[in-house]
């Protein structure tokens, strides 16, 4: 093989084989395309992830329990009052206050508690840490969906039969719930015992600054008339009503 000329570059000499060079090129496009042929044809490359903001169909960390599953399905946007209703509600919601969710069947009342508590930013959303000191992460508060009437059912099972939860356990779970959603609120007995129980679980919410949800197929002042004073005194002061009157989406 004919030597090459030597090159000086400063202190380093350099004696340039362009032929080698060319052999060892070709060695490493032969490696690569042997690589190329051994990966399997429906192998899928990454993909980068986008930051981008959290929109209505994203998911938290909140575990929910008992949410319908209809209403787990990635939203549709239903329409502007739709919209407004549910801003509105997500801002109660986040403030830790009482939302009543009022008016005519099929027009999404669930479907807004069920993206409020996939979406919201809820206040003290982690349990005691002594319910997580051996774990190495924060343990969520769950969001909770029930009707009126199951809870109260749940309720008097407690006294009723050894083997179901105690009532003090029930309401302890419901009053812990980051977010509690109490659908056919005005589906009950209204007696003395379930108005004082709803008014209790709701009053020690209240006082965690834990947000509640109450939906109802009632119009305002009729549901009103079946609450008590003090639940009407705290939707006042740190809660709201959203009308629910649009066509029906169903």
């Amino acid at each position: 093989m004919n030597q090459q000329p030597e090159i000086q570059t400063g202190q380093v000499s350099w004696s340039p084989d362009y032929k080698s060079d060319e052999k060892h090129a070709a060695n490493i496009l032969g490696n690569i395309d042997a690589l190329i042929a051994s990966m399997p044809d429906d192998e899928e490359l990454p993909v980068m992830e986008q930051n981008c903001p959290a929109t209505l169909v994203s998911r938290s960390n909140t575990p929910l329990i008992d949410f319908p599953d209809r209403h787990g399905r990635e939203l549709t946007l239903h329409g502007e009052e739709w919209q407004a209703a549910y801003d509105k509600a997500l801002g109660i919601a986040e403030s830790g206050g009482i939302i009543i969710a009022y008016g005519n069947r099929g027009t999404g009342k669930t479907q807004i508690a069920s993206e409020i508590a996939r979406n919201a930013k809820f206040q003290n959303p982690h349990l005691p840490k002594s319910k997580w000191v051996m774990q190495s992460q924060p343990v969520f508060r769950p969001a909770i969906y029930a009707k009126a009437m199951d809870i109260f059912i749940d309720l008097k099972n407690g006294f009723a039969r050894k083997n179901e939860p105690s009532e003090k356990e029930v309401i302890a779970k419901l009053v812990e719930a980051v977010f509690l959603v109490i659908d056919e609120a005005h589906v009950r007995g209204e007696t003395k015992y379930e108005d004082d129980k709803l008014t209790h679980i709701l009053d020690k919410r209240y006082d965690s600054m834990r947000s509640t949800m109450l939906i109802t197929n009632l119009n305002k002042n009729d549901f009103a008339a079946q609450l008590s004073p003090s639940i009407i005194s705290r939707i006042k002061e740190s809660g709201g009503g959203i009308e629910c009157n649009w066509k029906s989406y169903r």
